[in-house]
């Protein structure tokens, strides 16, 4: 077998069928897409004083150097004892379990494996997130194929995918998926979460919707913008001539204009943000005028979610670098049709 050919494999009906939770962690929220490809937004679950704290001191913090033999020791020896890895991971761990009560409950059956998509704040580690599912008795799907899948997904790239864009319909043939990202156009992508607490915007290239690799462009991360911060303006005209200001600021890093919005964030659709993304284009390129269909957006609090189920449904079905077999699908309908199971639809 030569070294990119693909393996043929049957996935079993129990587990091809079996429904998986994805979580955004910066809105905390989850989704699950069942092989009936029914999308469920389950839940939203507030963060907690110390969640959000978590994120304030580590949000515009740049990544940690490489821990030291010491604090290597003092994870594993936590770990040992049932303990967080670390205090953050304590944080971490905690949403992840509300989340996943949540999940189980709605579902009405255990979930042990899921897809979370993460801000882009270096300071916050994978290691740190793989930690936290650990503790909670949680594997994850992102980086467990020999490299061959990314390691991680930012939100930005999550709500790329959970809206539709760069996803690939052949994606149980591996090979032929990445043939098909490779000939995809690539985009700019502005992403912006507006939420009670804080303002996230980022501006990335984006071309298929979960790349192997990808490199982090540039990112507003503003806690004293979140809509609960209005009240610290002279007026509402004030708050968004600053949201304004650090918009362009952001894209004002790039030689090329965004050709594609993306939305995060419970407020992400609210009107005032929207008239002010539009004027942030127009003062960097008053010839272009934004038109934003917000019809056609998915619900931006659970879009990045979404974009996660997406993957984890397609790593579910075509594990690894591997391909299904075509007659897979029809042997899996005989087991179904031929068993009394109880079936999850809506």
């Amino acid at each position: 077998m030569g070294q990119f050919e693909p393996l043929l494999i049957f996935l079993y009906q129990e587990i091809a069928s079996a429904p998986y939770a994805h979580i955004s962690l910066p809105n905390s929220t989850v989704v699950s897409h069942l092989y009936n490809s029914t999308v469920l937004h389950i839940a939203k679950v507030p963060g907690t004083p110390a969640y959000r704290d978590l994120f304030e001191r580590l949000g515009n913090k740049p990544a940690p150097a490489s821990p030291s033999r010491f604090a290597q020791w003092q994870r594993r020896w936590n770990k040992k004892r049932g303990r967080p890895a670390t205090p953050d991971v304590g944080v971490l761990a905690s949403l992840l379990a509300e989340l996943r009560l949540a999940t189980t409950e709605a579902l009405a059956q255990p979930i042990d494996r899921v897809a979370v998509t993460r801000p882009s704040i270096p300071a916050i580690t994978q290691q740190d997130l793989d930690d936290a599912l650990e503790h909670v008795g949680l594997k994850g799907w992102l980086g467990d194929s020999r490299g061959f899948q990314p390691r991680h997904v930012v939100e930005s790239q999550a709500s790329f995918a959970g809206n539709g864009h760069g996803l690939c319909d052949s994606y149980r043939d591996f090979m032929k998926c990445w043939d098909a990202a490779s000939a995809n156009s690539h985009h700019r992508g502005l992403f912006i979460s507006l939420t009670r607490h804080a303002l996230y915007a980022s501006l990335d290239r984006m071309r298929g919707a979960f790349p192997r690799w990808s490199r982090d462009g540039p990112r507003v991360l503003d806690f004293s913008t979140g809509l609960d911060s209005r009240n610290h303006f002279a007026n509402d005209s004030d708050y968004w001539t600053h949201i304004r200001t650090r918009i362009v600021e952001l894209v004002q890093h790039s030689s090329q204009l965004p050709d594609m919005l993306l939305l995060g964030g419970e407020n992400g659709t609210e009107k005032e943000l929207l008239t002010t993304i539009r004027d942030a284009v127009a003062l960097l390129k008053p010839a272009v005028s934004l038109d934003i269909d917000t019809a056609a957006i998915v619900d931006p609090t659970f879009a990045a979610a979404r974009g996660m189920a997406f993957y984890a449904r397609r790593r579910q079905e075509a594990p690894g670098h591997c391909v299904e077999l075509t007659k897979c699908d029809r042997e899996r309908e005989k087991e179904r049709d031929g068993r009394d199971q109880e079936r999850i639809e809506l």
